[in-house]
């Protein structure tokens, strides 16, 4: 029995560990940064060029409607789940979206809204929203419904603005932070982190704020990174961003992103391809009427590979979807996914229709 219970804490420490994503944004001058570190057990992924003018409908398979929209806006997104259903991204805009896990989460019940999956409403607001204020405003329109698991959401737009998005009671609970606040969301309601960070020296508090993988650990480390970053040091913005994500990096990270919103540049690397890769939007034709582009994001590259990306296929998305979904049932996760749906999500992006 004493052998089971160390197990099972075991397995409950390790789902936690795999599950620890962490997101963070600084603005200095006219220069505006997003870094995000995915924490998860598969690091399988395409970066994706999605189209402007395309006509969509939610993938979500439900008793009640699902959304469907044509896209205002062109992104650049990295998508595990399938072409179609992006894990994060930034849009054309200079609208950046990223999630981590929420383990309290609670989505809202079920109403008049038509529905869509905490995935892809990711997509959604990158292809509809160019500021934070329109994508709070959409949470009158649509309704989310838990597929994979349970996100919350860090938002930053071109203007410098941004938000947590929290799910909590069936309801939505945002903070709009102002550029003095503290802009980071790790795995604890932002409500929650940002009062325990008044315990930490320089903050409010006499404790340092200490080393390890907990959330608020994590989130602490981040604010006082960024918090001297802005008040006196000059490196660069791109190697400080990648300097947050490696201090706040965990064994389970799969990749590392800086989201470059001032010149719309991406950059990342992976934990299988660890060289810094970059990608800009003004070398993809972002009109429905050319292909949807994209690339195997463990490529081993450094430097600029936006002229490598190439037209989706379904055989590419095939590929895709069937090896994460081998690597999610080893790992013991989203095993509601029948073999049926995953047909489905390897078929989603042939229901997509350019609007012209």
């Amino acid at each position: 029995m004493r052998k089971l219970i160390c197990l099972l804490l075991v397995s409950l420490i390790i789902k936690h560990s795999v599950l620890a994503c962490s997101a963070f944004a600084i603005c200095k001058g006219d220069r505006i940064i997003v870094g995000k570190n995915l924490d998860w057990f598969c690091n399988m992924a395409y970066l994706v060029v999605n189209k402007r003018n395309v006509s969509k409908k939610a993938f979500l398979s439900s008793n009640a409607s699902v959304l469907e929209w044509t896209s205002k806006y062109g992104s650049i997104t990295f998508t595990q789940n399938g072409v179609g259903l992006t894990s994060g991204g930034m849009n054309e805009a200079g609208l950046v979206i990223e999630e981590s896990w929420l383990g309290p989460t609670q989505y809202p019940v079920a109403d008049e809204r038509p529905v869509i999956d905490e995935i892809q409403w990711i997509q959604y607001q990158l292809d509809n929203c160019s500021k934070v204020e329109e994508v709070i405003a959409t949470n009158s329109k649509l309704r989310i419904q838990k597929y994979y698991g349970k996100s919350h959401y860090f938002v930053y737009d071109k203007s410098g603005n941004t938000a947590t998005i929290d799910f909590v009671n069936g309801e939505m609970v945002y903070h709009l932070l102002h550029k003095t606040d503290v802009q980071v969301l790790t795995n604890d309601t932002y409500q929650l982190a940002s009062d325990s960070l008044k315990n930490f020296e320089g903050f409010g508090g006499t404790r340092n704020v200490p080393n390890g993988t907990k959330s608020i650990y994590r989130f602490g480390r981040a604010a006082k990174m960024i918090k001297d970053y802005e008040r006196n040091d000059s490196t660069n913005i791109i190697d400080y961003g990648f300097g947050i994500l490696s201090n706040i990096a965990q064994k389970s990270t799969a990749w590392s992103v800086v989201y470059d919103i001032s010149n719309l540049r991406i950059y990342y690397k992976t934990s299988s391809s660890p060289e810094i890769k970059e990608v800009s939007f003004n070398k993809f034709d972002l009109d429905c009427s050319s292909p949807m582009m994209l690339i195997e994001i463990n490529l081993q590259k450094k430097g600029d590979i936006s002229n490598l990306f190439e037209p989706y296929t379904l055989e590419k998305n095939r590929d895709l979807v069937t090896k994460v979904i081998k690597n999610w049932r080893e790992n013991k996760f989203a095993l509601h996914i029948t073999d049926a749906e995953v047909e489905k999500l390897i078929q989603y992006p042939e229901t997509m229709r350019c609007n012209k």
